[in-house]
């Protein structure tokens, strides 16, 4: 009798146990970051913060996903495919505000803001034996203006809007980070836009097998594109930050901000930005990108800041309207 009774009583526990761990498993809120490709910036940034946040908030789940960049961002955030996402301002502009005249959207895409992230300069590379040494020269080259639904792409295409140039003007090829410069390198197209915070990795590999030159813009070229589009702003890729570039190159760059879903529970936006923001330190060593997010530059954002971020801001006395 008292060996049965021991074996019921071990059977209840074992079965409230595994009651108790699965309740555990279903709170565990799983999230997904949609980035860009792996060659660029937004990816090793949004796989920075997944591995923070997972580390220091145990009932968080974040994963960071490559894709086509920005658009293709917006796009899976519509239909619900991913939770958070990386973006540039152009792309959320027009996501958010421009869809009406939008080459990419049809309708309004509903995200809100977590913090801004960093600013993402435009760099047009080429070889340093190339004859392109302005903007203009690029006409009549194949040239990679970035992938398909990429933050780059948009951005290419704008500027030289600004610039009195169309995609009419060139050979454009749609390419990945990666793809353009492996073709730049094989000299089957000329010059590649990319969008990127500095360093980029894609641009460093090729920096060091082949002399490469960036080619500025001048005060007149990134003063039209400022004055055509405000969410960019003017921009200097200084010397040095690619292997035999040694002189500053004026640029226009975008900034980029980190949005989720709006229906994101307050409490979980909370839990995710504060283990940003306390783990800075940390976070700035994994990726130098991560130096320019900061408490004092969280916000004023493009659109609108989630309520979750707003509470841990206020706390912090750093919410900026």
């Amino acid at each position: 009798m008292e060996l049965k009774r021991f074996f019921v009583g071990l059977i209840t526990c074992l079965a409230l146990l595994s009651l108790g761990m699965t309740g555990a498993m279903a709170e565990t809120t799983r999230l997904s970051i949609g980035t860009a490709g792996t060659g660029g910036g937004l990816y090793p940034y949004g796989g920075a913060i997944a591995n923070i946040v997972s580390k220091y908030v145990p009932d968080l789940s974040v994963t960071v996903e490559s894709t086509g960049g920005s658009v293709e961002d917006y796009k899976l955030l519509d239909k619900k495919k991913i939770e958070m996402a990386t973006v540039s301002y152009d792309v959320t502009y027009h996501a958010f505000f421009g869809y009406e005249k939008s080459k990419h959207f049809d309708h309004k895409i509903d995200v809100r803001a977590l913090f801004n992230m960093y600013t993402q300069p435009v760099h047009l590379v080429t070889l340093a034996g190339s004859d392109i040494k302005t903007i203009e020269d690029i006409k009549g080259k194949r040239i990679g203006v970035g992938s398909p639904g990429s933050g780059t792409e948009v951005k290419s295409r704008a500027i030289l809007k600004a610039l009195g140039i169309s995609y009419d003007d060139i050979k454009p090829e749609f390419l990945s980070f990666t793809e353009a410069t492996e073709a730049l390198q094989d000299k089957t197209i000329s010059a590649e836009f990319i969008g990127s915070p500095i360093p980029n990795s894609s641009i460093t590999s090729l920096s060091m097998t082949h002399k490469i030159r960036l080619v500025p813009f001048s005060e007149k070229e990134s003063g039209a594109v400022v004055a055509a589009y405000p969410y960019l702003v003017k921009a200097t890729i200084p010397g040095g930050s690619y292997k035999g570039v040694d002189q500053d190159t004026d640029t226009v760059a975008a900034k980029t901000i980190f949005v989720c879903r709006p229906e994101i529970p307050e409490d979980v936006v909370y839990k995710f930005v504060k283990a940003v923001f306390e783990h800075k330190d940390e976070l700035n060593a994994i990726h130098p990108s991560l130096r320019e997010t900061t408490l004092e530059n969280a916000t004023p954002t493009l659109i609108p800041v989630h309520p979750g971020a707003i509470k841990y801001y206020k706390e912090k006395n750093a919410y900026h309207e």
